[in-house]
C-alpha cells in the first residue's frame, strides 16, 4: 500500500494547526488524544505521532473540522 505524500506546507503540529486554522490548541490535543476524532485520518496516514509530536495534514484538519 502506498503511503500518501504531502508538501511540508500542508503538514502541521497541533500548535501550528491551531494558529493556522483558528482552532484552540486544547481542542486539537483533546481530539487527538482523548476524543478519537482523528482515528480514520490516522489509519489513512493523514495524521501521525512522531515521538511526542503529532503531525497533522491540512486534509485531516479539513475533514475533522470542516475548515
Amino acid at each position: 500500500m502506498n503511503k500518501p505524500t504531502f508538501p511540508l506546507t500542508d503538514v502541521f503540529t497541533a500548535s501550528t494547526a491551531s494558529k493556522e486554522f483558528g482552532i484552540p490548541y486544547s481542542t486539537i490535543k483533546d481530539d487527538l488524544n482523548r476524543n478519537n476524532k482523528f482515528n480514520d485520518q490516522i489509519k489513512r496516514g493523514l495524521v501521525k505521532k512522531e515521538g511526542r509530536v503529532w503531525l497533522i495534514t491540512r486534509q485531516a484538519i479539513k475533514e475533522v473540522y470542516k475548515k
